[in-house]
């Protein structure tokens, strides 16, 4: 292409590129062109995604790296062979370790757990003894107890009587801790931790939960010691309860309504002699177990069990109870009982059964197999509303001083076997069945006399005379 340089001199102006004289470029030319833009493209696009790569790369590094961990939590480790995870401590209670992620060795234990070593590896950390809060790593000795012990010659013994656990359920409310009758008897009072300045039966303590502790005069202490304690949710006896005298237990935790745990293991004492309404009401219970309780001389259980209507398992001595003479109502209401073993029962002294079953609504196996009844007077309501009982073996059960058999099997519907063979019917006439019993049965009875009686309140039974 030629360009015309020369100036117009009349006009003196600059003449304008003529491109009405330029060539279009070939076809050939124009694909070319295409060809190398879109090759250009391809690179640029290349290149940009290999760019975006190479940051999100060093992104995903940097952020892996802020996220492992530079320091572990005490009982974990960095491994030697991972640096991205922390690994907890093969040693229980090891306050710090180190190795690879497959072996690693303890250095240290957690405060008040002291080493034990083998070889010169520790080898494992055993706790001080309990209350202690520092102990010697070499003689084992507690230096120092927690606010509920104290220090007795390197170990620490319990210095409260009791644990109790308490449940606020209103924003505000007066909760007693123990019966006003215990006032005079207590000797410090800790709540979440706190000694208590002001001693007290009852505080006043907002909602939630509570951990108190309280310490006793442990000498004559009276009944009825967390009666009406409606709050008390769990409680736990120290050691200070073994091998102490009480003789009443009655009332000891009558109208504990939201009761559910109580822990008997350290509750050793002696000479007892009535038991009446002790858990009278305790209607959260769900098991008790007062197999350490030595109720030799126990004369009353009276309505003990009285409305435990959730309690599932209760667990006697297997000591005889000897001197026992009054069960009235012992498991009145105690829905839920399936099973009781009463075989250690001595209970030739007992003068009345009266309403010892009643509503023992879920009551299927029952052993009263050594039950003596020669000074029974009352036998009214005994198995009354029994639902689940299908069979009963009263063979033992002797009738000759009983002046009220009156709605004995009453509500027993699943009751379809009855062994009365040694009662007397000669001078009672008592009404012992109503219309909820079985369709069909069989009851064994002693002799004419008794086959009269039956077969006017049951029909379509098979009535067996022994005589």
């Amino acid at each position: 292409m030629e360009f015309n340089e020369e100036i117009d001199e009349e006009n003196d102006s600059p003449q304008f590129l003529n491109f009405d004289n330029m060539s279009t470029p070939s076809k050939n030319d124009q694909n070319e062109i295409k060809v190398k833009s879109k090759l250009s493209l391809k690179v640029k696009l290349i290149i940009f995604s290999i760019i975006l790569i190479i940051i999100l790369l060093i992104i995903l590094i940097i952020y892996n790296l802020s996220k492992s961990p530079k320091d572990c939590q005490t009982g974990y480790y960095l491994p030697d062979d991972s640096k991205s995870k922390c690994e907890k401590c093969s040693v229980d209670n090891c306050d710090k370790c180190s190795g690879t992620k497959e072996s690693n060795i303890c250095s240290s234990c957690f405060p008040n757990y002291i080493p034990f070593y083998e070889n010169n590896i520790l080898k494992s950390c055993n706790p001080c003894n309990e209350g202690c809060l520092t102990c010697n790593e070499t003689t084992h000795k507690c230096l120092e107890c927690n606010i509920v012990y104290k220090l007795n010659n390197g170990n620490c013994i319990p210095n409260y009587s009791f644990k109790a656990i308490y449940s606020v359920d209103t924003l505000n409310k007066n909760v007693n801790l123990i019966h006003s009758s215990y006032q005079n008897k207590i000797k410090k009072v800790i709540i979440d931790g706190n000694i208590q300045t002001e001693i007290n039966s009852a505080y006043n303590l907002k909602y939630g939960e509570y951990t108190v502790y309280i310490l006793l005069d442990m000498n004559s202490l009276p009944q009825s010691m967390f009666y009406g304690c409606q709050d008390m949710k769990e409680i736990y006896f120290s050691s200070l309860f073994n091998n102490i005298e009480i003789q009443s237990m009655n009332n000891m935790f009558s109208g504990c309504r939201t009761l559910t745990s109580i822990d008997f293991t350290n509750f050793k004492i002696k000479n007892v002699t009535s038991l009446e309404n002790m858990f009278n009401g305790c209607s959260s219970l769900k098991d008790i177990n007062i197999s350490n309780i030595d109720i030799s001389k126990v004369t009353s259980m009276s309505r003990m069990l009285y409305e435990c209507n959730e309690l599932e398992l209760i667990e006697f001595p297997s000591i005889k109870t000897k001197e026992l003479n009054n069960v009235d109502q012992l498991f009145y209401k105690c829905f839920c009982l399936k099973s009781l073993d009463l075989s250690n029962f001595d209970t030739k002294q007992v003068t009345s059964f009266s309403k010892l079953f009643n509503e023992c609504k879920s009551l299927t196996s029952l052993n009263i197999s050594n039950f003596d009844t020669n000074s029974v007077t009352s036998l009214g309501d005994m198995f009354r509303d029994c639902f689940s009982l299908t069979s009963l073996d009263l063979s033992n059960f002797i009738n000759q001083k009983v002046l009220s058999m009156n709605y004995m099997f009453y509500g027993c519907s699943k009751l379809t076997y009855i062994d009365i063979s040694n009662f007397n019917f000669s001078k009672l006439n008592p009404d012992l069945f109503d219309k909820n019993i079985a369709s069909k049965g069989t009851i064994i009875v002693k002799d004419e006399k008794a086959t009269i009686i039956i077969e006017s309140q049951i029909k379509n039974w098979n009535i067996i005379s022994k005589n």
